[in-house]
């Protein structure tokens, strides 16, 4: 292995060293530092994934929430040279269970010269009740960029395009990316995405160059169909976004990304190594032997039907993992064993009262079947408007627009928070008549449906109605925003 890969290796490697370990947050709480430039300095990206339950909940006027400050601190052997600190509230919700639900990710920027140093990450309790507190220890090599150079580059989990005007810390090459700390990843994956950044390129080449990746095993051995080459335009600062088959990869514990720059003439510019690791999922068909001693909620399911449709009903709440089980074992499961995924699924899910976790969650796929299971013979989880209301809640504002309108008939989700995210909207609609299940048309959350033409097709009604300057008025009483058009008025500026 060559220098500078080894150097990349052995920096991703030190991101795993933590320190000051509390027993209760093994696997909740992870970290790792990344290095990127801008055109006037260098900074370090600080990714903290962690889940909410190691926390407690507090209570206001809108709801519980977890409130939790991140800390992270760079300091070299002569002391601290910068830090940032950030108080992070959790999704907002309606009991204390269902708030510790999530799982929360922030990002931190801070700006670095050249050096060696330790970054230390400090997750703190902010609520009344709560008093913990943790700090890991990363240690990192900042390198002074004095010849081309890649970032460290990560997985992204999910992306969407960037809201027009609304930049975040996660908003690059105009997209939202969601990134995987540590590039930990399931054995079931079919691809990857990841995002790099390739600086002082413009200073060795002036003009086309050849960007190119692949996967390859722990052992060194590539996998040829995952090799990918574009053709890019020399800049200071180039970003690579892009995705790779996993097809054909032996999915063992590791494997290696590697991404290199050449110039015309096949010369090698700059190289980078990101590791890879896969990990499987946990086994619920081996939950069979759970079914003694199991909660009163669980062993009242008795018929196999009503069961199967209950456990279908928990697909808005799982995670990716858990819809994949539920998808792929549930027609041939028995009793005992859909029981004893319904016992795991709520351990998981709210380990300080499954029961309560479940009971909150049923009377919300009732209210769901009532208000959107008229189109799916009464299974609101089913629908698009059920599902994002089983997973991010009900929305802070909604707006309809059923009729009279030149568009499709539509509406409107608002969320001041869903998720570890902000200020969030889902547009459904309904092509055919308003009796139809509405379907979800776009978002700009991550992870959902986004449809950059969604105006377009909203538009595209075939029997145009007619609307009179006072209904215009009425339903619109601000027009002028964006293309002036109601629907995009109302996305952007909800009320």
């Amino acid at each position: 292995m060559d220098p500078g890969k080894f150097t990349a290796v052995l920096f991703l490697l030190l991101g795993c060293v933590l320190a000051s370990t509390d027993l209760d947050s093994q696997g909740l709480i992870d970290c790792g530092v990344l290095r990127f430039q801008s055109l006037e300095t260098g900074y370090l990206e600080v990714h903290i994934d962690f889940e909410s339950r190691i926390f407690q909940a507090s209570q206001n006027e809108d709801g519980w929430r977890t409130r939790v400050q991140i800390e992270a601190v760079v300091e070299s052997p002569q002391g601290i040279v910068n830090y940032g600190k950030s108080n992070i509230d959790g999704p907002l919700a309606a009991d204390s269970l269902t708030a510790l639900e999530s799982r929360q990710f922030h990002l931190e920027r801070i700006a670095v010269p050249p050096g060696t140093y330790n970054v230390a990450v400090t997750l703190r309790d902010r609520s009344s009740r709560g008093t913990f507190e943790e700090t890991k220890i990363i240690p990192v090599e900042y390198f002074a960029i004095d010849a081309p150079r890649f970032s460290d580059p990560f997985i992204v989990e999910a992306f969407a395009p960037a809201t027009v005007g609304e930049r975040t810390n996660l908003t690059r090459s105009g997209f939202e990316m969601l990134p995987i700390v540590q590039a930990e990843l399931s054995v079931e994956a079919d691809k990857i995405q990841f995002y790099t950044e390739l600086y002082r390129v413009d200073e060795v080449v002036d003009s086309t160059f050849l960007v190119q990746c692949w996967l390859e095993s722990e052992s060194g051995t590539v996998l040829p169909s995952s090799r990918r080459f574009f053709r890019k335009e020399a800049t200071p600062i180039l970003p690579i976004f892009t995705s790779i088959p996993l097809v054909g990869l032996e999915k063992t514990q590791r494997a290696n990304l590697i991404v290199q720059a050449l110039t015309r003439k096949n010369e090698l510019i700059a190289e980078n190594v990101l590791p890879l690791q896969f990990i499987a999922p946990n086994s619920y068909l081996d939950l069979a032997e759970f079914d003694r001693g199991l909660p009163a909620y669980v062993s009242e399911f008795t018929d196999s039907l009503t069961l199967h449709q209950h456990l279908r009903d928990h697909h808005p709440k799982a995670d990716a993992s858990e819809r994949k089980t539920i998808d792929g074992f549930l027609d041939e499961a028995t009793v005992p064993q859909m029981q004893a995924f319904l016992a795991y699924f709520w351990d998981q899910n709210a380990p300080v009262n499954p029961e309560l976790g479940w009971q909150a969650y049923t009377t919300a796929v009732a209210y769901a079947d009532s208000a959107y299971g008229a189109c799916r013979n009464g299974h609101g989880a089913e629908t698009d408007m059920g599902y994002v209301y089983l997973r991010y809640g009900p929305p802070n504002t909604i707006v309809k627009r059923h009729n009279e309108t030149d568009y499709y008939p539509y509406e409107i989700w608002h969320y001041h928070r869903a998720g570890p995210f902000t200020n969030k909207r889902f547009l459904f609609f309904s092509p055919h008549m308003v009796a139809e299940c509405f379907t979800l048309l776009h978002s700009d959350m991550l992870g959902e449906v986004s449809n950059t033409d969604w105006l377009q097709i909203l538009r595209s009604r075939e029997n145009l109605l007619q609307v009179t300057t006072s209904q215009l008025n009425r339903l619109n009483p601000r027009r002028d925003t964006f293309s002036g058009e109601e629907p995009e008025d109302l996305f952007f500026n909800p009320r």
